[in-house]
């Protein structure tokens, strides 16, 4: 598998957990009775199965045992679990780890683990494309002191760097609801600078930015934002990540992601052009 550090770490564990899942379910083994047999708790199971943890290899080899895997899964998933044990992402490690809520460092896992972003926002600009001085605007809304909103502001800068690396960057489709460039976030200098991020990105080969106009009328996404991950392993598939005032949570049942693509591919269709957006995005900056 050749990734990059973060792919790698990240894949390794979403990986790791399904196999160890589907074998389980193949020979027809319930969690309980697996945690049962070797004398661990359910919810060690469950971290095992669901987790992006850290898995110890002899846990692996002993449930590979059990479910009479073939030595070549073995070795794979025995390999995956070791890469768990020894290389972190950088939002694992000091400052990052301080600051970054533990629900939030499973999704940079994924937003860094992924080939294909899809992103709806209606009310700001999402994070991944947020400019430093609108970042710091949207953190100063919060009760939380400047050394916190500096370092918050520190971890949206670094997760952007997916977008420009050079091995793997992943293919990005950004929609905002027109909303979005019409609210001077900061104030017009903020806001323009902000604007102005959107356009630069949007001449990035891998990044696509679409304007959904008030024009469209009601959208299959009036109930929120959300963001959809796609990676290039068909074990992994498509997960949904919906994020809230106080905390975010991701969808992993492929039928209940379904929705979130499908209502997607109408708001491409809703939204402007990739021209006729970068026209609306110039016209939004010149008036501030």
């Amino acid at each position: 598998m050749a990734v990059s550090k973060d792919r790698s770490v990240t894949l390794c564990r979403i990986l790791l957990g399904l196999q160890l899942r589907r074998l389980r379910e193949a020979r027809g083994l319930k969690a309980a009775a697996v945690a049962q047999r070797f004398g661990w708790s359910t919810a060690r199971m469950t971290r095992l199965e669901t987790k992006d943890t850290a898995v110890e290899v002899g846990d692996v080899r002993l449930l590979c045992d059990l479910y009479e895997a073939s030595r070549e899964l073995r070795d794979e998933l025995e390999n995956y679990a070791l890469i768990t044990k020894t290389q972190k992402g950088w939002w694992e490690t000091k400052p990052f780890k301080e600051t970054v809520p533990a629900w939030f460092m499973a999704c940079l896992g994924l937003e860094a683990a992924a080939t294909e972003i899809r992103i709806y926002q209606s009310e700001f600009v999402p994070g991944l494309v947020q400019d430093p001085g609108y970042a710091k605007a949207i953190l100063g809304l919060s009760d939380a002191d400047d050394q916190t909103i500096e370092r918050h502001a520190e971890v949206r800068s670094k997760r952007q760097s997916i977008l420009t690396r050079q091995d793997f960057a992943p293919n990005v489709t950004v929609i905002l609801n027109e909303a979005v460039i019409r609210r001077p976030v900061g104030g017009a200098g903020i806001m323009r600078q902000q604007l102005h991020r959107i356009l630069d990105l949007a001449e990035r080969p891998n990044i696509t930015v679409q304007i959904l106009p008030f024009s469209a009328g009601a959208h299959p996404a009036m109930n929120g934002p959300f963001t959809i991950w796609g990676f290039d392993d068909d074990t992994v598939g498509d997960l949904a990540f919906l994020e809230n005032l106080v905390d975010g949570g991701v969808v992993t049942n492929a039928e209940l992601v379904g929705p979130f693509i499908g209502a997607f591919g109408q708001l491409e269709r809703l939204a402007a052009t990739e021209g006729d957006s970068v026209t609306a995005i110039r016209a939004a900056a010149a008036v501030l």
